[in-house]
């Protein structure tokens, strides 16, 4: 009887979780594409057709096709340029500045910065 009652409430998560779509919870992008990862552990890719240029498409490698649009900010800062140049010059190279957005399946949409915030930043 005990473990009847134990097992109830576990078998109901683990039933909530077999029927949600997987979400994406962190996404790093580069000049050669994005790579999101995903809430069931996948890593689905975004390659950028042109490094270096706006872009978008569906994720690839994902269980669901996920649409998605990368914009990049390319001069909006004179100190960034300096900081990518001087990075470039010890063979370093910057994440660039990006706004991503996801389109779920559910007709929700994530969106997310590149670089990450700094929570220092507060």
């Amino acid at each position: 009887m005990t473990r009847a009652l134990i097992a109830l409430p576990v078998l109901a998560l683990l039933s909530g979780c077999l029927g949600t779509t997987p979400r994406p919870l962190d996404v790093e992008v580069s000049r050669d594409g994005i790579e999101v990862r995903m809430s069931n552990r996948q890593t689905c890719l975004g390659p950028a057709p042109q490094p270096g240029t706006s872009w978008s498409g569906t994720l690839q490698g994902c269980a669901s096709p996920y649409p998605y649009r990368v914009v990049l900010d390319d001069g909006g800062n004179p100190l960034r340029t300096v900081l990518e140049e001087g990075a470039s010059a010890i063979g370093l190279t910057l994440a660039p500045v990006a706004e991503v957005e996801i389109d779920g399946p559910a007709g929700n949409t994530w969106r997310f910065s590149s670089p990450d915030a700094d929570p220092f930043d507060d």
